[in-house]
């Protein structure tokens, strides 16, 4: 497995690049999609591994990489699965977050899917950790995954998949790519590995405005007909 970790430069307390572990910095782009576009066409395509991981610098998979090479192989091995994270939702919503779900029809407890233990420092300036658990298991019928922590076959990228640069900054290139999986005729999943992630994850004052072009590109591709799944029509006009 061949692991791609963005950050905004090179700082002192992030290990040297190795052969499968590989920080990519503002020299190579300013925002994830650019950084992520810049390593399939410099890395991955020239690689010989068949399994790729794009991870925040902030997650840190606790699974042993021999076992996540087992389960991932085992899940892209039919090559009808073309991107697995750990954890994310069965449908999207006009929202366009995964982890409200679809809040008209249950929110995240029912369509939230996966594990991942999340981490923050409390007012005590202790570590917390906490699971987020819906539906915990491999599934393939997933409508989009977490960006902390996604998984890809190599052979998506040689078939063209990319990540959308017009999209800016550091949100929605996760749920983009995932659409991208569906809108090419491929499943969504989750995967069984355990992932932490000390992030308190809350959403720059930005958002809506980083949403917008996000919302309209997929609106127009699905005709206004959300929620967004597996089983959503994606149109060419």
């Amino acid at each position: 497995m061949l692991e791609f970790i963005p950050v905004s430069k090179c700082e002192e307390e992030i290990d040297v690049d190795t052969d499968k572990v590989k920080f990519l910095d503002n020299t190579v782009g300013n925002s994830i999609a650019k950084k992520y576009n810049y390593a399939i066409e410099n890395y991955v395509l020239k690689s010989d591994d068949n399994i790729i991981c794009f991870r925040h610098k902030d997650c840190y998979i606790k699974t042993p990489l021999d076992v996540c090479n087992y389960k991932l192989t085992k899940l892209f091995e039919e090559g009808d699965v073309g991107i697995a994270g750990v954890i994310g939702t069965i449908a999207l919503d006009d929202n366009c977050t995964w982890w409200n779900g679809v809040p008209r029809a249950g929110g995240r407890s029912n369509y939230g899917s996966g594990f991942i233990i999340q981490g923050d420092i409390d007012n005590h300036l202790r570590l917390v950790e906490y699971p987020m658990r819906e539906h915990y298991g491999v599934h393939d019928y997933l409508a989009t995954v977490d960006g902390c922590c996604m998984f890809f076959p190599k052979w998506i990228f040689e078939e063209g998949l990319r990540f959308d640069e017009s999209l800016q900054d550091y949100h929605f290139y996760d749920t983009d790519i995932s659409l991208q999986v569906l809108e090419r005729g491929y499943k969504v999943s989750t995967i069984d590995i355990e992932v932490r992630h000390y992030s308190k994850g809350q959403p720059p004052k930005n958002f809506d405005i980083l949403k917008k072009p996000f919302f309209e590109k997929w609106n127009k591709k699905v005709h206004g007909e959300w929620p967004i799944s597996r089983l959503s029509t994606f149109y060419k006009d």
